[in-house]
């Protein structure tokens, strides 16, 4: 399974050299993992915390960035994604080429974390923090989901020895015209967790992103 750090690292080199505009974080990326100089280089966070705004958004983003030389390139969370999937239809009935990479926890993750918070405060069971949150048993197919909006789908990617050819294959396609769909399956845990980190927040243009 991959570790968000894992993600970031293999997203930067795939980049490398490659004008990208990062239309979406998700919760608990890496600060530090990456740096931008050019307004373009990340649009920020929606402002409203609307689970379900990141396909949306990404797909205007691109529409706008058509001919401008710029990848769009998408990190969300599987919820995100689910949430706003058909936004994907539009991009691929209008051309509008972009590359979504799903960093599937598996679960509406930030939810979890809160229920862990509030059983401790209450003195519940933390073990049942998941109810209601977890997307499992059965898992959902994510690139199956783009596929039947028309684009491409590749995964689900667990090992980070594939990550690097699955971005670069996405990447590859976007720079051809396509919509494509990476299925990163992450660990459920936010990055903060294990290094200290701070989590994804909003990031000043010249600053680490958050």
């Amino acid at each position: 399974m991959l570790s968000l750090r894992t993600v970031a690292d293999a997203l930067n080199e795939t980049t490398d050299g490659v004008d990208v505009c990062l239309t979406r974080l998700p919760l608990g990326w890496p600060g530090g993992s990456r740096h931008f100089s050019h307004p373009l280089d990340f649009l920020g966070n929606d402002g409203g915390a609307g689970v379900g705004s990141g396909p949306g958004i990404t797909v205007g983003a691109a529409l706008a960035l058509k001919g401008s030389g710029r990848v769009p390139v998408a990190l969300l969370g599987d919820g995100d994604y689910l949430m706003g999937v058909t936004a994907l239809w539009t991009a691929t009935h209008y051309r509008i080429p972009c590359l979504f990479v799903v960093c599937n926890n598996r679960s509406f993750y930030n939810d979890e974390a809160h229920q862990e918070r509030v059983a401790r405060v209450r003195g519940r069971p933390v073990d049942n923090k998941w109810i209601g949150q977890r997307i499992a048993d059965p898992d959902i197919d994510l690139a199956a989901l783009a596929v039947a909006q028309g684009a491409r789908g590749i995964g689900p990617v667990t090992e980070p020895a594939h990550l690097t050819t699955a971005l670069a294959q996405g990447l590859r396609a976007a720079m051809e015209g396509e919509v494509c769909v990476v299925d990163a399956r992450v660990l459920p845990r936010y990055e903060a967790d294990i290094s200290g980190e701070s989590q994804a927040g909003p990031p000043r243009p010249g600053a680490a992103v958050r």
